[in-house]
Parts: structure tokens; C-alpha cells; sequence
């Protein structure tokens, strides 16, 4: 039954993903994301030197990292939408400071609902720009020259229509994506992400990308809010932000899976398994495991499937119990999603002791959870591959 739902499933996940808004935000987040990273491990390295200067910076950057992120969707948005780069840049980025200048909404608190209202803008700037010229009643040169300051003022008058509308009901757009970060922020709001990104890689489906086109701009702003307040003296706010799943619950890569990949190394008596496990060992410690989820494989495996369901399920429910009570270990720094597991996890929550006995304690979990699935799997494969019935399931 699941085998004949997954061809509407992926049609509506690529129809999602296709979406030109998301699709424009998706790529500005990406092309941002090694500024921030950089941003990032140079604050979290002044944590031990204490320069103040470059905590001021810091904090310039959070207040200021909205209209970046605006003028890069911009930039993806006209260049897919087939419209003027830098006029779009320029109406959005002219757009975000009206707006919150006008409506007094801070640029970081205010970026989700401003992007939202910008989203629309630019669905009407669109169709205004499909508007023809005027031809036969002036010389081409003085038509075409009226047309675009014509063009202009209606793009104003949208402009401020959309921004005395959005002031409106701002406030309510504001509850809305407020009460967003807290579902997303729960312990049971992390425990569906972690579900949904499971299911769709044990389909076959990349997980992560189909999750993080709807929810890394919600992540990201958890994340800037987190640091803003770090840099101010403050606590923290949110726990579920994007580094929180990726130390803290996809300990080797989605799934959880660098336990299993140490068994199969280490432990593995089928040829395929151990083979496997020598090839995956180095891309395990820096979270790549396509090989791992694939080549097992564990997609639509029903015996590995459980395991990669659970484990991470526990280990997000462990790293939440186990950072909630302390606001100041909250993920709040981003860090290369290629560095092994302790370090990241050590650089993205402050770099303390607690998180390293924390991180210690899932890799014990991931290895736990995956050893009785693992054992049953790797005597059906030995005694499979004793008997000839299954001599290269890698190319099945």
C-alpha cells in the first residue's frame, strides 16, 4: 500500500518544493549559510578572548541579517520569476525597512511576517511587470521611457497598499509565527520533524531537504533570536533550532546511523555488512550516510527500519531533557555540518563539559538501539550469503 502511495507523495513534495517563494528562500538561506557559520565560529571563539568589539559586531549583524537574507531571496526570486534583479532587490529591501519603520516592528523580531507581506509584493510586482506599453501613440523611445515611470508608481502604490494592509494585521502574523516557535520548539513538535525526515528518507526521499524548505527559515530566525540575546547578556529562547538535530539527533546522519556503522565495521560477520561498514566508517563521523541508508539498505527494510526510526527519537527526547533545565547550553551557534559529532555539537551549544558527556551518552544510544537489529540482520545476511540466495544485495 505504502509502495503505491509513493508516486502521489513525491508529486506533491516536488510540487512543493518547486514552489518559486521557497524555492527563492530556500537558495538565499544556502547561499548565506557559510557567512553565518563563519560569523558564528568567529563568536564563539571570542566567548574564550572576550572583545567586546567583535560582540558588538555580532550583534549588529543579527539586527542587521534580515535584510541580507531579503535582498539574497530577491536576488533568486527575480532571477527565476525572469524580472529585473536589481529592481526586485531594491522594492524588497526598500519594502522591509518601510515596513518597519512605518509599523516600528524590529527587523530580526519582525522578519518571518515582513518576508511573508515581501512574498506577496513580489507576486503582484510580478504581474505588473507583464503590463505592456503603450505603442503607436508616442515615439518609441518617449513610450517606452513613460511605461516604466508609470510603472513605477503603480509598483509604489502596491507597495504601500501592502504595507497599510500588513501593518494591520501584523500583530495577529506576528501571534501566529510566534505560536509556530513554540510547537516547533516542543519536545513533541521536534519528535514529528524527526518522524516526517525518517519516513521520507525510509521511502527513498531525501528527508532533510523536503523538511528544511519549509522549516530551516523558521529555524534560522530561532537560531539569530537565540545568538541576538547571548550577545546581549540574555538567555536564550529556543531549543529546537536546526543544530539541535543535527548534533543532537542525527548523530553520523539522518537516522542516527554512525552507531551502525561502527557495528557493521567492527562487528559485522556478512561480507556485505563489513564491506559496507569499511566504506562508510569516514563518511559516518562526518554525517554523510547515504551509503549507510541505501546501501544496507534501509529503505523499505523491515527490520532496519524500526531502529532508524527509534533511535533518534530517544536521543532527541534525551537532549532535550537533558538541555531544557540549562538555557545557556541551547543551541545558538552554527557550525560545517561536516565536523564530527563531538565537535560540532560543542562549538553550536556554548562548549561545556555537559554537552560532551551529553553527546557521548547518544553515540552509546545510537549503537544500543541498532545491536539487536543489527545482530538478527547480519545472520540473515550470513546465512543468505552461504547459500549463494543473496550474493550482492548492494546492486539489488
Amino acid at each position: 500500500m505504502l509502495e503505491k502511495g509513493m508516486p502521489m507523495l513525491q508529486y506533491y513534495v516536488e510540487k512543493v518544493n518547486d514552489l518559486k517563494h521557497l524555492k527563492a528562500l530556500k537558495k538565499a538561506i544556502v547561499d548565506l549559510l557559510p557567512e553565518f557559520i563563519a560569523g558564528c565560529l568567529i563568536l564563539w571563539i571570542n566567548r574564550y578572548i572576550k572583545w567586546d568589539s567583535i560582540d558588538q559586531v555580532g550583534l549588529l549583524f543579527c539586527q542587521l541579517y534580515p535584510l541580507f537574507l531579503i535582498a539574497a531571496y530577491g536576488y533568486h526570486y527575480a532571477h527565476d520569476a525572469q524580472c529585473s534583479v536589481v529592481e526586485i532587490i531594491t522594492y524588497d529591501m526598500s519594502f522591509m525597512l518601510l515596513f518597519s519603520y512605518l509599523g516600528n516592528v524590529s527587523l530580526l523580531e519582525g522578519c518571518l511576517p515582513v518576508l511573508f507581506f515581501t512574498f506577496i509584493l513580489n507576486s503582484f510586482l510580478y504581474v505588473s511587470s507583464k503590463v505592456p506599453s503603450i505603442k503607436g501613440v508616442l515615439p518609441q523611445g518617449a513610450g517606452d521611457y513613460l511605461h516604466r515611470i508609470l510603472l513605477l508608481c503603480l509598483n509604489f502604490v502596491i507597495m504601500a497598499v501592502i504595507i497599510y494592509c500588513g501593518i494591520s494585521i501584523y500583530p495577529m502574523l506576528f501571534m501566529l509565527i510566534n505560536g509556530i516557535y513554540s510547537v516547533i520548539n516542543s519536545i513533541y513538535g521536534i519528535l514529528v520533524v524527526v518522524l516526517i525526515t525518517v519516513f521520507f528518507w525510509s521511502t527513498g526521499m531525501h528527508g532533510v531537504a523536503f523538511i528544511s524548505t519549509l522549516l530551516r527559515p523558521f529555524w534560522l530566525q530561532m537560531l539569530m533570536l537565540n545568538m541576538s540575546n547571548l550577545l546581549g547578556n540574555q538567555s536564550p529562547l529556543y531549543i529546537g533550532t536546526e543544530p539541535f538535530y543535527q548534533w543532537f539527533v542525527w548523530i553520523g546522519g539522518s537516522g542516527t546511523t554512525l552507531g551502525l556503522v561502527i557495528l557493521m565495521r567492527y562487528f559485522s560477520k556478512s561480507n556485505h555488512l563489513r564491506t559496507l561498514g569499511k566504506a562508510s566508517i569516514k563518511s559516518g563521523w562526518v554525517n554523510i550516510n547515504e551509503q549507510i541508508i541505501f546501501g544496507t539498505p534501509i529503505v523499505m527494510n523491515k527490520v532496519m527500519m524500526i531502529p532508524f526510526f527509534l533511535a533518534p527519537c530517544l536521543c532527541a527526547i534525551v537532549s532535550y531533557i537533558w538541555i531544557l533545565p540549562h538555557s545557556l547550553l541551547y543551541p545558538s551557534f552554527l557550525s560545517p555540518w561536516v565536523f564530527p559529532f563531538l565537535l560540532g555539537g560543542f562549538i553550536s551549544s556554548g562548549g561545556t563539559l555537559k554537552i560532551l558527556m551529553l553527546l557521548i551518552v547518544l553515540f552509546i544510544i545510537s549503537i544500543t538501539v541498532y545491536l539487536p537489529f543489527f545482530i538478527y540482520y547480519d545472520k540473515q545476511l550470513k546465512k543468505s550469503e552461504e547459500t549463494g540466495g543473496a550474493a550482492c544485495i548492494m546492486q539489488e
